[in-house]
């Protein structure tokens, strides 16, 4: 007990003999680590919470907050109302009793309109529900689909009719709410229009519209098989010039190395539509198409009279003609190639040799077979010997990584760090010489100048032997005047170290005589 007493009195000396700026300093640290671990703990306390439900009515967020509110779980809600958020744990298990108890109510309706009674509907309401339920099991089908968020389908089902010329086909519309920096390929867009067309009577795969939640049509590209659209076009040249590039930059990059070559090709496609039909007549090759004989008997001269009809048919030829949509036209190639490295002496680049004229006919007939040209069709090709700007490349380790992108990516952390790490340091020097200087001892000067005494009362001992302070009699004062008369500035010195608290154990002098 004696020994806490004796602590925290030692403590309240302590802090007296702080000045006021190093309490303040004490004060602000200390503040702030209580701060900090407060906020650590309540954020180890802290529960993530997790979604329950989204894209709610304000009827269903209603109902649900309610049921939640029976069960004391204590709900968020966000995104202007209609998400609800739940402690992470309990996600599922709220989700099997709310959706018994009907909550949400409303949302997709499947085949499961028909489960009820239908008596008394007529037979309009009944093409309505069936219609209902067709579009809402094929939004949930969709919505399965990864990528989409959310699906709407819209139907349209005509009326059958007896008259073939005043039946008409069925349509449909498909709405589609993409996640963040979500896309869809062509071959999914076509996917949903086949599982649309192949789930409604009579809908062909061409008349269901697929558009996203920005109104952009994303079936316009799989409508027209023939490519008749611009951005379709676009894509299929892009297509053929990268499938080319690809082909010609591997086996280029085999045979001199990664990085050595370069390889660009420009197609030029042919998207005309051609549909010409085209008969031919040869009137030199004929064909019999019918014969017919007559033989008529003569009774009074008793001869026999024949006749005959022969009907020749003309050779015709009839052709229909369809000419391919995006065929190539023609083909453009340009190579560059790198040429030959020789290591240097030590401490010196690669020497370069440029390659030589059969190297570069081999790689230009080698180019010319993988893209496959045609010079009779008007293809060129062109290969060019050039020394790459950095030398490094194709020799040693490869292409030189890209240290501004490095530095791009990482520079502002590194610096965050390093302003951290002078500013912890800075305040840890400070708060070490503040409170260094405020539990220092203080020296005072005895009768010799050469020995002082702390705060605590111990004596501190210079490199002679301390004795304690001598008596005060005339010989001691006559020595203590004798020295203020010819150091008055040192004796200045130590009474404004008495009256400021200021430690000037360093600067102790020893008195002569």
């Amino acid at each position: 007990m004696d020994g806490i007493i004796n602590l925290i009195n030692n403590m309240k000396v302590r802090w007296n003999e702080l000045s006021f700026n190093q309490r303040v300093l004490l004060g602000a640290v200390a503040t702030a680590s209580l701060i900090s671990v407060s906020v650590f703990s309540l954020w180890i306390q802290h529960e993530e919470n997790a979604v329950l439900f989204t894209n709610l009515t304000p009827e269903d967020a209603s109902l649900a907050l309610e049921e939640l509110a029976k069960q004391d779980v204590q709900a968020e809600l966000s995104n202007g109302g209609s998400t609800i958020l739940v402690p992470e744990n309990m996600v599922h298990r709220l989700r099997v009793d709310l959706a018994a108890k009907g909550v949400p109510s409303s949302g997709v309706v499947g085949f499961e309109i028909f489960d009820g009674k239908q008596y008394g509907l007529t037979e309009f309401l009944q093409n309505v529900n069936f219609k209902r339920a067709l579009e809402g099991e094929l939004t949930k089908t969709i919505e399965s689909l990864q990528g989409i968020q959310s699906a709407r389908v819209h139907l349209v089902l005509p009326k059958p009719s007896i008259f073939q010329k005043l039946s008409t086909e069925a349509t449909a519309s498909v709405v589609l709410s993409l996640g963040r920096n979500a896309r869809l390929a062509d071959s999914q867009i076509n996917g949903i229009q086949s599982l649309v067309s192949g789930s409604v009577e009579n809908l062909g795969a061409e008349s269901v519209t697929v558009i996203d939640q920005n109104g952009k049509v994303l079936s316009s590209q799989i409508g027209d098989d023939d490519a008749g659209h611009g951005q379709t076009q676009l894509a299929l040249k892009r297509e053929v010039e990268e499938h080319l590039s690809v082909k010609a930059s591997s086996m280029l990059d085999k045979a001199l190395g990664t990085g050595q070559s370069i390889v660009r090709v420009d197609a030029t496609l042919n998207f005309e539509k051609i549909d010409r039909q085209r008969e031919i007549f040869d009137p030199q090759a004929t064909v019999v198409r019918s014969e017919e004989r007559q033989e008529k008997n003569e009774p009074a001269t008793g001869g026999t009279d024949e006749s005959s009809l022969t009907n020749y048919e003309i050779n015709r030829t009839l052709e229909h003609v369809i000419g391919d949509v995006g065929g190539i036209k023609k083909l453009s190639v340009a190579v560059f190639v790198d040429g030959h490295y020789e290591p240097g002496a030590e401490g010196e680049s690669p020497t370069y040799t440029p390659l030589t004229d059969e190297e570069i006919s081999q790689l230009k007939r080698i180019v010319q077979t993988a893209v496959g040209l045609n010079l009779v069709r008007g293809d060129q090709i062109e290969v060019v010997n050039m020394q790459f700007r950095d030398p490094t490349i194709g020799f040693g380790g490869g292409a030189a990584p890209d240290w501004i992108g490095i530095a791009t990516q990482h520079g502002g952390r590194v610096i965050l760090l390093i302003m951290l790490a002078v500013l912890a340091f800075s305040l840890k020097s400070r708060l070490g010489t503040m409170l260094s200087e405020a539990f220092q001892p203080t020296v005072a000067v005895g009768s010799s100048g050469n020995k002082a005494m702390g705060r605590t009362g111990d004596a501190i001992e210079d490199d002679e032997h301390f004795d304690g302070i001598p008596d005060m009699n005339d010989k001691v004062i006559n020595q203590i005047q004798d020295y203020a008369s010819e150091n008055p500035e040192r004796v200045a010195e130590v009474i404004l170290s008495w009256v400021h608290d200021i430690d000037l154990g360093q600067k102790t002098m020893k008195a002569e005589g």
